[in-house]
């Protein structure tokens, strides 16, 4: 994947991410929806799984947005690898 298509992945969940955030489709199914569990409030246990997502959301981002190291480097970590063997 190039570096490209790689920032618009991550600008997409950025997007997602903001969207869900502000939850104001919350505010009056709140006190519509009983309790979950019988405990919790629906907009708690929304941002549960929100919280959740957001984790998710971030190891992606890491694993698109974190550069490759350069060769040299990658290379020096094989030999000294292959070295101990």
């Amino acid at each position: 994947m190039n570096f490209k298509t790689r920032f618009m992945v991550v600008i997409l969940i950025v997007a997602v991410m903001f969207v869900l955030h502000n939850s104001f489709w919350l505010w009056d199914l709140d006190s519509q929806v009983p309790l979950l569990f019988g405990f919790m409030p629906f907009a708690y246990s929304y941002y549960v799984g929100y919280a959740f997502l957001s984790l998710l959301a971030m190891k992606v981002i890491i694993d698109l947005a974190w550069p490759d190291p350069p060769e040299d480097v990658t290379k020096q970590f094989i030999d000294k690898e292959q070295l101990k063997q």
